[in-house]
């Protein structure tokens, strides 16, 4: 009921988009998760820096999907309702366990631990703070390590309290540390979970001693001894993941330095995280997936002493008052732990986005679950639940109002850029509003937002991007002289652009002056060495700008690093015969056609190269196969109205 009811109250995220936040990264815009081929797997379990994470069963949970229904957004959407619901009833068996842990012995009505529980779950679940993660389909990271982590938490406590010489110990203990590890190839939110479980043996199940003779006795030795594998699995994670983080590129920067940013920024940045998860599931209003208070602050400024002062005196009280108040000190030292890889200590900037409490809200739950046996044995049945229900209700409300936030890239980036007004980084929720709404053709709607970064930036790359729209319009509405001035405009703000760079050489190429695309495709070519299409706008304005001899080179080297690229092999043959290299076109015509029998340009281009040789009857032959693969190809039909009417070779 309680995974129904949460799949239910967030069940209109099914129909959001795909959003440019990640998710034209993460999923639309990754080759790699088209199916599950040997080289797409192979790239899941070796890669490290596309995501800046090693996150392979992510990767595989998407690829999966793929295959199965086509990675669309409804089923990426739909999967993290149903992931998010199954999640709910973990957490309610997860808290019927723990209270039954904590209460001990302790009588009470048989459905006080079940109301209790139930109460807790449905206040995690439907808590607004929650709609990041579910209606964002890169959300799916925190869904999924987030399942596999609450399974291990149940397979350890189911471990850590079975019969000391039990068989069945052993085995729930390998599915807890098989489950961290799924946990965490997902994503490594877990990595700081070995403290939450030194947190639990200590304090609630009292079988781990941390002062003198915690050695010496087999009890507490145990404990100690059972969390090497964890201990060494979460290492493993961790040295790959700061690898990764610290060897970015491309997109990605690298972390700042101690210059950049202090270590005492660092440690107030922490203390306001710790804090702001604190308070903010008791105010949850003005959810952005841009908080604006660590886009740059003063470490001395209020609202990080407080968070300072608060988290350190409570921590110290809390330690002081262990034995007193065993349960609130380990959620509090859980919540300090769970925390610790989303606190920013590389990141700046960095954001106290809602996704962040995902995990760190069970533990709030588990404080509501038992504030709710407290009350069931004081109150009637009605005083506790109704106020619940409200509250329940209230909560249900206020995360399907925040769902709608989360509906396509429009609303999300005017809800932000609103949000930050007169912030200086609400520049770049213009730049991504002004490039939503230019891909969808409305160019009046879209200048305003990049005249907007104009306004208040000067350099960097917001600007480049804003002069790249800009351009992209003016050469749009055939304004090829102000189109070309924003291009070079963009490249004075970022040499490094690409697009701008392969989007000036098109403009060029389209004015018939191909020498001067020549540079800047040069300069495309270096920044991405990968992309074919690249490779052959600089082979075909080589080629028309005379430099036969090195088109050839380009198109040679494009069909060795991709044979597949059809297109590549025709104009290596075109270049081939515009150099006079007769012979040579003819080989890599057939060529061509051997590993392309059902490409009709394939055979074109072969014919071109038989027609050069004189071999009309051969040429005649191979494009009636090209008309037979393709009857309306223009060039084929032309060209072989020249051949069989004996027209020499151009």
């Amino acid at each position: 009921m309680i995974a129904f009811v949460t799949a239910l109250v967030f069940s209109s995220a099914r129909h959001g988009a795909f959003l440019a936040w990640d998710d034209d990264i993460n999923i639309t815009g990754n080759e790699h998760l088209r199916g599950l081929t040997r080289e797409n797997v192979g790239w899941m379990f070796s890669d490290a820096s596309y995501m800046r994470r090693y996150v392979p069963l992510t990767w595989l949970n998407w690829a999966v999907e793929y295959e199965l229904f086509g990675l669309t957004a409804r089923s990426s959407h739909l999967g993290n309702v149903l992931l998010h619901g199954i999640n709910a009833a973990l957490v309610f068996v997860l808290l019927l366990r723990v209270l039954a842990l904590v209460r001990g012995d302790r009588r009470m009505p048989r459905d006080v631990p079940w109301l209790a529980a139930a109460a807790g779950a449905l206040v995690w679940a439907l808590h607004p703070l929650r709609v990041e993660v579910v209606a964002w389909a890169s959300g799916r990271i925190y869904c999924l390590a987030g399942f596999f982590l609450l399974l291990a938490t149940l397979a350890y406590l189911q471990a850590a309290t079975g019969a000391p010489d039990a068989p069945e110990r052993r085995r729930w203990r390998i599915a807890a540390l098989v489950a961290l590890a799924a946990s965490l190839l997902t994503y490594p939110l877990a990595i700081t979970f070995v403290g939450v479980l030194l947190v639990v043996d200590a304090l609630l199940l009292r079988r781990l001693r941390l002062g003198p003779g915690a050695w010496s006795d087999p009890v507490s030795r145990t404990a100690w001894l059972e969390k090497i594998p964890f201990v060494l699995l979460t290492a493993a994670v961790a040295l790959i993941t700061i690898a990764a983080r610290f060897q970015a590129r491309g997109i990605w920067t690298p972390p700042p330095t101690l210059a950049e940013f202090g270590g005492f920024e660092r440690l107030m940045q922490a203390f306001y995280m710790w804090g702001h998860f604190v308070w903010k599931p008791w105010v949850p209003a003005g959810l952005t997936p841009v908080p604006s208070t660590l886009l740059g602050f003063n470490p001395w400024g209020l609202p990080f002493l407080a968070s300072a002062a608060g988290v350190l005196g409570l921590t110290v009280v809390l330690a002081w008052q262990r034995r007193r108040w065993p349960g609130a000190c380990a959620l509090w030292l859980a919540h300090l732990c769970l925390l610790v890889p989303v606190l920013g200590l590389t990141e700046r900037p960095q954001f106290p986005s809602d996704r962040y409490s995902y995990l760190q809200g069970v533990l709030w739950s588990l404080a509501a679950a038992s504030a709710v046996v407290w009350a069931l044995q004081r109150l009637t049945r009605w005083q506790v639940l109704a106020p619940l229900a409200l509250g329940g209700a209230a909560c249900a409300v206020l995360s399907v109002d925040q769902i709608r936030v989360w509906r396509d890239s429009e609303t999300l980036f005017r809800h932000v850029h609103a949000d930050l007004a007169g912030h200086p980084y609400r520049t770049d929720l213009a730049m991504r509003l002004g490039d939503t709404l230019r891909l969808a053709n409305r160019f009046a709607e879209a200048e305003p937002f990049y005249r907007e970064i104009l306004q208040v930036e000067h350099a960097g790359q917001r600007v480049a991007v804003a002069h790249f729209g800009l351009a992209r319009m003016a050469q749009a509405g055939g304004r090829t002289a102000e189109a070309e001035a924003h291009y070079r405009q963009a490249l004075q703000a970022n040499p490094g652009y690409a697009e701008v760079n392969v989007g000036l050489a098109e403009l060029l190429l389209s004015a018939r002056r191909p020498a001067e695309a020549v540079p800047p495709l040069r300069r495309a070519v270096e920044l991405w060495p990968a992309n074919l299409l690249v490779r052959h706008l600089l082979g075909v304005a080589l080629l028309q700008s005379g430099e036969s001899g090195e088109a050839v080179a380009v198109f040679a080297q494009a069909v060795q690093m991709e044979p597949r690229f059809v297109g590549g092999w025709g104009n290596l043959v075109g270049a081939l015969l515009a150099a006079g290299r007769n012979a040579e076109a003819l080989a890599s015509g057939e060529e061509a056609v051997r590993r392309h029998p059902r490409a009709a340009e394939t055979h074109v281009a072969h014919a071109r190269a038989l027609r050069a040789a004189g071999r009309l009857n051969e040429a005649a032959a191979a494009l009636t196969r090209a008309l037979a693969l393709t009857p309306d190809h223009r060039e084929a039909r032309e060209l072989l109205a020249q051949v069989n009417g004996g027209a020499p070779a151009r």
